[in-house]
């Protein structure tokens, strides 16, 4: 009675970590989506903003590198922060502070200040970093024989975001014309 009781225990957790594990990745993968696409328009606008703002295109390629500067600093300092407090509180936080540089970019374009730009595109690095490390949180729950498969499916998921992210640039131009942005 004991052993099967035990049993159907083990079977009830195998079944929770499992339906987790696809939940866990399910989001994951819409992350990965909205995270990639946001990175890779960001990424353009960024350098569009710059020749704007500079008159010239022979520093077009600044905020890309101030941009990888951030990520590659970032993904160090959430490292260390997801060590310490956890994945879920580091990923909260590289994606708060990418999202700070967002606004800042934003802030940037509406009073043509090309410092705040750059500052705004180095810390807008810290998303990139935080999506390439929330791409392992799919696999945290994954068994052994599905860790590979949940690598991947985020990737492609990242991948569909950073096809679309460049090409919703025009669209997203002309909605914040509509709201008094520039495009």
């Amino acid at each position: 009675m004991l052993a099967k009781e035990i049993a159907e225990k083990v079977s009830e957790k195998k079944q929770q970590r499992k339906k987790l594990y696809k939940r866990t990745l399910i989001v994951v993968c819409i992350a990965q989506i909205f995270g990639g696409a946001g990175l890779a328009a960001g990424i353009t606008v960024g350098a569009l903003l710059a020749r704007e703002m500079l008159g010239t295109d022979a520093y077009a390629g600044l905020p890309t590198a101030l941009f990888t500067l951030g990520s590659a600093l970032a993904a160090f300092a959430i490292g260390r922060l997801t060590q310490k407090l956890g994945r879920r509180r580091g990923l909260v936080a590289g994606f708060m502070a990418g999202g700070l540089g967002a606004v800042g970019v934003v802030f940037a374009a509406l009073i043509s200040s090309i410092i705040l730009l750059l500052v705004s595109l180095f810390i807008y690095g810290a998303g990139t970093a935080t999506n390439l490390q929330a791409r392992y949180a799919g696999t945290d729950l994954a068994t052994d024989k599905q860790r590979a498969t949940a690598v991947s499916i985020a990737m492609v998921a990242t991948t569909l975001g950073a096809v679309a992210g460049p090409n919703l640039v025009g669209v997203m131009g002309q909605f914040a014309l509509s709201i008094g942005v520039p495009a």
